[in-house]
């Protein structure tokens, strides 16, 4: 295998390790948000009959800081996809120096790549604008 192969085969290589890492970052947000969105309507549904006041000052806590805690995490993890997004898309301008060979498989028609990363670009989005509702309201 010459040096341009050897190379396209590298960044190949590279850009299935950062889509490989854009999928659990994906995985990461939609878990936490799940497990603090559970959390939180837990914590709604609390009777409030017969509780002490630390339980009482707890709840109150909780009730606010579960909504901050998931909007750090969802745009850290945001800024995570986002910089993937920003990897893949510098090695695949790095496959267009070679022009002469066939890099088809490293490089998708824009709009389809477009598509495929909204999903990973945009859950993130939803769920800060959820917690932000809910703070908001």
């Amino acid at each position: 295998m010459d040096d341009t192969m050897q190379s396209l085969e590298t960044i190949r290589g590279r850009i299935e390790h950062e889509d490989n890492l854009l999928n659990q970052r994906v995985s990461w947000v939609v878990n936490s948000q799940a497990f603090l969105l559970t959390g939180y309507a837990i914590l709604l549904n609390a009777p409030s009959q017969s509780r002490s006041e630390q339980v009482i000052h707890d709840h109150g806590v909780l009730i606010k800081l579960i909504p901050l805690t998931s909007i750090s995490v969802t745009l850290l993890l945001w800024l995570g996809v986002l910089a993937g997004i920003w990897a893949m898309c510098d090695l695949r301008s790095r496959v267009k120096v070679y022009p002469a060979l066939d890099a088809s498989h490293a490089l998708a028609p824009p709009l389809t790549r477009a598509i495929g990363l909204a999903t990973p670009a945009l859950v993130p989005v939803v769920f800060l604008i959820t917690w932000l509702l809910l703070i908001l309201r």
